[in-house]
């Protein structure tokens, strides 16, 4: 990567930072959040300015910037140098000008692989940076996906509650029309009261959690103050995917996981960067040219001088020791890192398979569960009128709680599916369609 390259990058990253202090929060909290919200446009939000965005862009930021520096390090150094001075000479004489002025230029010709190896290890930090934030949009996008699921899911238990709170109200209102004519005794109408307040309890707290849902939801998208009214549920045709093979699936992760590719470009980072430090105090050939004024003309004195000049340290008091000792700490704990990554995905990779095969068996308990609640449903609206107010209310209870369950395996499911897609490095935050 050339120096006007990582300029670029550089210019980008500081003018969208820029505009993301100056103007992005602003305008987040100006335009409001569309109502009714799809899956697709809440999903699109994955790359706004979320702080967690925010802080990897930085990260990468960080890397650019110290690899401007070290492309730096072997540039042209000039200096104009100005010396008033007033020398007695030897012969006695009284004080005389001897102020010169000097125009030095230099430039370090070849380190022998210093600068090459600081090079390479910015380079690799960027590359992992980048990565690195790639990665946190993906899982910013996961994130707002459990989250939307979270909210539809909280409206759904909601409803359930409160189909179960209406029924147990319904029998509580009978009984007490029954114990007002001395057909109950006061302990059976006490413990229908107490199942129905315990009820309304479930109820109050979903309704408080479909609150706290969206509120959730809004922070992700970095709306913290749009509150989203209505979402629409969405098709997810992850439902009908098959099952994959774990070793096929730990494979292909491990070609294209974004963290695991992250941290290997860390560890390459670290090893040129332990290649540097034992260059940093090497030879050294260097070119100068020097012109210079002087007020008093000597012996020995020269206008101007080029030439070439080798710096061979002998002795740097253990710098490189201390400093090469640092560094192979880093790189081990580098290389610890992307080792426990590799062990994670493995483990991430087997349980969510597990949990894939586990939800397909619920899935189908589900399917039959609802079935049997809508025959149950249908059935119960035939009945006597007098019996409909209590037998249907159970019945439609039944039904919601079913639809709930159902639909909390099945946004998992989709769920599942999207984090399988990110652990393969699919960058999923790149393709939603509004």
């Amino acid at each position: 990567m050339n120096s006007a390259k990582v300029l670029f990058i550089v210019r980008k990253i500081v003018v969208t930072a820029t505009v993301a202090v100056c103007f992005c929060v602003p305008q987040v909290y100006a335009e409001a959040l569309p109502d009714p919200l799809t899956l697709n446009q809440a999903l699109s939000y994955a790359t706004a300015g979320h702080p967690n965005l925010s802080l990897a862009d930085a990260q990468l930021g960080f890397a650019v910037s110290r690899k401007l520096q070290v492309d730096t390090i072997n540039n042209v150094d000039a200096y104009i140098e100005l010396a008033p001075y007033a020398a007695i000479p030897s012969t006695g004489e009284d004080f005389t000008n001897d102020s010169y002025v000097r125009l030095s230029v230099s430039k370090t010709l070849y380190d022998f692989g210093y600068s090459n190896s600081l090079e390479s290890s910015a380079d690799e930090d960027i590359s992992s940076q980048q990565l690195l934030a790639s990665a946190t949009r993906n899982q910013q996008y996961i994130t707002i996906m459990q989250r939307y699921f979270n909210v539809l899911i909280a409206d759904l238990h909601f409803s359930a509650v409160d189909e179960e709170m209406t029924s147990l109200y319904v029998k509580y209102d009978k009984l007490l029309e029954r114990h007002s004519l001395g057909m109950i005794s006061d302990d059976i109408l006490m413990t229908a009261e107490s199942i129905y307040r315990k009820a309304a309890d479930r109820r109050k707290a979903s309704e408080k959690n479909q609150f706290s849902s969206r509120q959730r939801l809004a922070i992700a998208l970095n709306m913290p103050e749009d509150i989203p009214a209505n979402l629409i549920r969405p098709q997810l045709p992850q439902l009908d995917h098959a099952i994959p093979e774990l070793d096929d699936l730990f494979n292909k992760a491990m070609a294209g996981n974004l963290t695991i590719a992250a941290l290997h470009h860390a560890v390459l980072a670290d090893k040129a960067a332990l290649e540097a430090a034992d260059q940093e105090y090497g030879p050294t050939l260097l070119a100068g040219l020097e012109v210079n004024r002087y007020e008093r003309e000597l012996r020995g004195r020269n206008d101007a001088s080029v030439g070439f000049s080798l710096r061979v340290p002998f002795a740097n008091g253990n710098r490189t020791q201390a400093k090469t000792a640092r560094i192979v700490s880093e790189l081990s704990a580098s290389q610890a890192r992307h080792d426990q990554a590799k062990y994670a995905l493995r483990q991430q990779l087997s349980d969510l398979v597990s949990r894939l095969e586990v939800l397909k068996f619920k899935r189908e308990s589900d399917t039959q569960r609802l079935d049997s609640r809508a025959i149950t449903v249908d059935k119960n609206r035939a009945r006597y009128e007098l019996e409909m107010q209590t037998t249907l209310g159970n019945s439609m209870a039944g039904y919601t709680e079913a639809e709930w369950l159902s639909a909390k395996n099945d946004f998992e499911v989709a769920t599942i599916w999207a984090q399988i897609d990110t652990l393969m490095g699919k960058k999923l935050y790149q393709k939603q369609d509004d």
